[in-house]
């Protein structure tokens, strides 16, 4: 993260609260573990989207759905978006008060929300509302557009919509400074807003970054919806969810991209990078060493793919199968990452707003900022270990089920050594990283 907002990015080492060696013995144990029980007891794909744990009450959907509602969550997120403009734009409270807004509460946060409410940032977008307000302005239906947009483009634009955010974040020159952000954030509005004039509506599901992520990250809510005509709101397993993401077109450089972004924050920190990147001009370096962890990760996704098709025999398995596996993976990093500076960020949002109403009660270095609780290391760093390897045991049950649902009797299993052995790897890689900073 940027400059004091690392503060309650607390994390371990070789001789921290929990020494290295036994989280990586711990973490490659227990995915063993996991996969050597699903080997042996799980030999027909169990997880559906259209099956659900119970129905919520019929009264909630139209609740829901109420256009009322929906236009509030719509100025709400507008509202939102105007506030953090305006308190980056004057400087309210602090620098680090409106970068961590961007950084933390919305990015960051975002993961939570979506995870628990289901796709909340379609239904808040303050791009959608800004669009469908030129529309009415202009009588033209916010569906409409002058051109198709292509399947074959699937999430590719959310892919790199996705990149350029954590190039923001993590290269960009003067990545710290509130202009760089503000220059960023409407470059990135007024493309999405021209994009989505020419292609409609629908671009926002295909084209905006933050939608597309959020709603991939929704796909693992135990907030759902029937399968059926009705669309009635339900409570269902999240691993049923994540059965129902379709592999389109970008999705593994999607996940592959989410997974670089911890990957490499947690990288740049070590003394080892810092030591090879000394006196060079961070902004390239960085950007090249993150743009080297994304093909890294695709690269490693696609050829466990090829390994598969091959042990496969000629079985049928289409591209991007295991995908939507390793969401529950990048999920337990960005939680084991930034969990405990969104902890500080949200008492800090509260202060400022809430209760003090000072912007100077914003600045970490006062006494406002040592009032903010947060956790012991020993409890941040055991949080951190537990959150990865669930992530991976969670993607490892996801991808044996989609792999014993594409694969015919006596083919169950070997295909899926390859995407267990990256996932073992990016197991005892994050934590060492984690644990290494």
């Amino acid at each position: 993260m940027v400059s004091a907002l690392t503060l309650a990015h607390v994390v371990g080492h070789g001789s921290g609260p929990i020494p290295r060696t036994y989280a990586l013995i711990a973490g490659a144990t227990a995915l063993y573990a996991s996969f050597d029980a699903l080997r042996l007891r799980w030999q027909e794909r169990r997880f559906d989207q259209r099956r659900v744990w119970r129905p919520l009450p019929g009264t909630l959907s139209p609740v829901v759905d109420h256009p009322l509602l929906r236009r509030t969550l719509r100025l709400l997120g507008l509202a939102s978006a105007v506030l953090t403009l305006t308190v980056l734009t004057t400087g309210y409270g602090g620098a680090e008060l409106g970068l961590g807004m961007v950084f933390v509460l919305f990015w960051v946060g975002l993961v939570p929300a979506s995870l628990l409410l289901g796709p909340v940032w379609r239904l808040m977008n303050p791009l959608r509302a800004v669009h469908q307000a030129v529309c009415a302005l202009t009588r033209v239906a916010p569906g409409e557009g002058l051109r198709r947009l292509p399947a074959r483009v699937g999430v590719w634009p959310a892919v790199i919509g996705l990149f350029c955010f954590g190039w923001l974040e993590l290269a960009a020159p003067a990545r710290d400074s509130t202009a760089t952000v503000l220059l960023w954030l409407w470059v990135y509005g007024a493309v999405q807003l021209v994009a989505a004039t020419v292609f409609g509506s629908r671009w926002f599901a295909r084209g905006d970054a933050f939608e597309v992520y959020s709603s991939l990250l929704a796909a693992m809510s135990p907030l759902g919806r029937s399968a059926d005509g009705d669309r009635r709101l339900v409570l269902r397993n999240p691993f049923n969810g994540l059965a129902g993401v379709r592999a389109e077109p970008g999705l593994s450089a999607l996940v592959s991209v989410m997974l670089s972004l911890t990957a490499f924050d947690s990288l740049a920190n070590t003394g080892a990078w810092r030591t090879v990147s000394e006196g060079l001009p961070q902004s390239p370096v960085r950007t090249a060493g993150l743009l080297a962890t994304a093909l890294t990760m695709l690269g490693l996704l696609r050829l466990s793919e090829a390994a598969a098709r091959f042990l496969s025999r000629g079985a049928p398995w289409r591209s991007g199968l295991m995908a939507p596996s390793l969401v529950p993976v990048a999920v337990g990093y960005v939680m084991a990452h930034y969990a405990s500076v969104l902890l500080l960020e949200v008492q800090r949002f509260v202060d400022v707003f809430f209760v003090s109403g000072e912007p100077a009660a914003a600045h970490h270095g006062g006494a406002k900022a040592a009032a903010y609780a947060v956790p012991a290391a020993v409890f941040i760093a055991l949080f951190q270990v537990v959150a990865v390897v669930t992530g991976h045991v969670f993607g490892v049950i996801a991808a044996h089920d989609s792999a014993v649902g594409a694969l015919p009797p006596g083919r169950k299993v070997l295909p899926q050594i390859p995407l267990f052995v990256v996932m073992i790897g990016l197991t005892l890689g994050g934590l060492s990283l984690l644990l290494s900073v």
